[in-house]
């Protein structure tokens, strides 16, 4: 199942296109002449039955809306040798259906997966070699100018995202709060996750307090704060605890509620025997 990060990653470039196309000007020195850019199908599967599914892709037209290039976006965040085998059906499929220019772009934000992704992709065929182009979090432009964040809110939380300072999530904020309310919800939803805590702290305190307001946030950060907290739970009682079962660990797994994880790690910071940390566990468990 994609994280979080990596659906978001996407929602960035399917809610604006324009983001791809700054990225390979900036990062790749690709100035693609275009006057209109859409959000195209995803679906790159061919006659044959196997599906192919790219995260997003955007089509750049020109004035008479001929299609002049088509950009395949890829969330990477992890090494997966399958991609050295569907990244090239991305490329030739979507270059058949357009008729038109194909480019591969793909943002690693893990700078052993950029350097991985940026290998070439030999086919076989003699000169036939795919080089994805790539872009790590390291190669995100720092957006600290307003009128340059205004114009691309999505580049201006991506920049956030690759570098979380506070100067350049207050430039990020001042756009994202002129966009639609939906949008501008989930955006500040992740500027506000992605800075360190001590940071976060001081934008909330400037915002006068701060909660999660998207649903799309709400869902996924439920989720990885629920996992969070029971990773926590399984660090203390591995700690407490000599004799941690199977057992334990699947009722564990088991809890769901965050007050009762929450309280349970408190519960077992403070036992001062195994006894005392196996009384807490017990207690939190017993329905």
């Amino acid at each position: 199942m994609p994280s979080f990060h990596h659906e978001l990653l996407v929602e960035l470039f399917r809610n604006d296109g324009a983001l791809a196309v700054a990225l390979l000007r900036s990062r790749a020195g690709l100035a693609i002449d275009h006057a209109r850019v859409e959000l195209g199908s995803i679906d790159l599967s061919q006659v044959a039955p196997t599906e192919y599914r790219a995260d997003a892709v955007i089509v750049l037209r020109d004035r008479e809306d001929h299609p002049v290039a088509g950009v395949i976006v890829e969330i990477q965040r992890q090494i997966e040798r399958d991609k050295l085998l569907t990244w090239p059906v991305y490329v030739t499929t979507l270059r058949a259906k357009l008729a038109s220019t194909v480019v591969l772009l793909v943002i690693a934000p893990d700078p052993e997966v950029a350097a991985w992704a940026r290998r070439p992709i030999e086919l076989g065929h003699p000169g036939f070699w795919l080089t994805p182009v790539v872009v790590g979090f390291d190669d995100v432009p720092w957006i600290r100018d307003s009128h340059e964040a205004c114009r691309l809110p999505e580049l201006a939380v991506l920049s956030v995202m690759a570098h979380p300072e506070l100067e350049i999530a207050q430039v990020a904020i001042d756009a994202v709060t002129q966009l639609p309310g939906d949008r501008a919800r989930l955006y500040l939803d992740v500027i506000m996750m992605a800075l360190p805590a001590t940071l976060r702290q001081i934008l909330e305190a400037r915002m006068q307090h701060y909660e999660y307001r998207s649903e799309f946030a709400r869902k996924y950060y439920g989720e990885g704060r629920e996992e969070g907290l029971r990773a926590a739970v399984v660090a203390f009682v591995r700690a407490k605890l000599d004799d941690l079962s199977d057992a334990d660990l699947a009722a564990i797994d088991s809890l769901h509620d965050q007050v009762i994880l929450t309280a349970l790690i408190t519960a077992l910071a403070q036992a001062g025997s195994a006894s005392e940390a196996r009384a807490a566990l017990r207690q939190a468990l017993t329905p």
